[in-house]
């Protein structure tokens, strides 16, 4: 599922190719998908914003079309419209480009808000943003929840995912199962700073590309090549087996030896 970093690559890479270009037409291929044409024909696109997960497109004469990619969605930008047998959405773009909307799996959102803060009310923070500050990272770990749990609670910390869950426990020295009430401050600082150095770097390696995630060009993201323990067998500091167990119904890597449950 794409997750934080491969939505902020997206963002980077729509945006110039997107801002300032009017919305030609609209064409809605699935009927599951929350958006109507005469809500965005005609508008011209502001530049791009996201808020964890989610893909914001802002529109000048008002509104925003929110784009969430679930599993296995797409956002291909072509010259002409390629036909795709899992195309779900298509818009026309006043350059001459059309912005393809592809889900194998639907699971895939598109919808259309009057108001950005619809969507801020029922998340957390967003990690890349000024107001993830160690004082507020301080203020959410509060409470039992294991910290596998923590960092999938996107009501806290919007954004991080099941790969990036895993990459930041390990980065951490952290055991997946133990509870945030049991981290000591210097635990809490390395837990902090392995959040943010993960998702940065997993941006500048332009996300991770394990089946489905792929950039507007249609090439994949090369951080699944940096990846320390997520799908692998062997641990790359110790050499000590990688443990695989199914934690908050994902499957969940850790080195029990660097990550020992205490």
């Amino acid at each position: 599922m794409p997750e934080l970093p491969e939505v902020e690559v997206l963002r980077k890479e729509l945006e110039p190719i997107l801002t300032g270009k009017k919305i030609v037409e609209v064409s809605i291929l699935d009927p599951r998908l929350r958006v109507q044409r005469e809500s965005l024909e005609g508008k011209t696109i502001l530049p791009l914003k996201r808020l964890g997960k989610y893909l914001i497109v802002p529109l000048k004469e008002g509104g925003y079309l929110v784009v969430h990619l679930g599993m296995t969605g797409q956002l291909e930008a072509t010259p002409e419209n390629v036909p795709h047998k899992h195309q779900r959405a298509c818009f026309v773009l006043s350059s001459g480009t059309y912005l393809s909307f592809i889900d194998s799996r639907k699971f895939g959102k598109i919808f259309f808000l009057e108001e950005y803060q619809t969507l801020q009310e029922k998340l957390g923070v967003d990690p890349l943003s000024p107001d993830f500050t160690f004082l507020r990272f301080l203020s959410l770990l509060r409470g039992t929840k294991r910290l596998k749990d923590f960092l999938l609670d996107q009501r806290k910390i919007a954004g991080i995912g099941n790969i990036y869950a895993s990459e930041i426990l390990f980065r951490a020295c952290l055991h997946p199962r133990r509870s945030v009430a049991s981290l000591s401050s210097e635990e809490k600082e390395r837990l902090f700073t392995s959040i943010l150095a993960v998702l940065k770097e997993a941006i500048a390696a332009k996300g991770t590309t394990i089946r489905d995630f792929r950039r507007p060009s249609g090439e994949g993201g090369n951080f699944q090549d940096l990846l320390s323990v997520y799908g692998k067998t062997q641990c790359p500091r110790c050499g000590t087996p990688i443990v695989r167990e199914v934690i908050s119904s994902r499957s969940t890597y850790f080195c029990p030896r660097c990550q020992p449950l205490r």
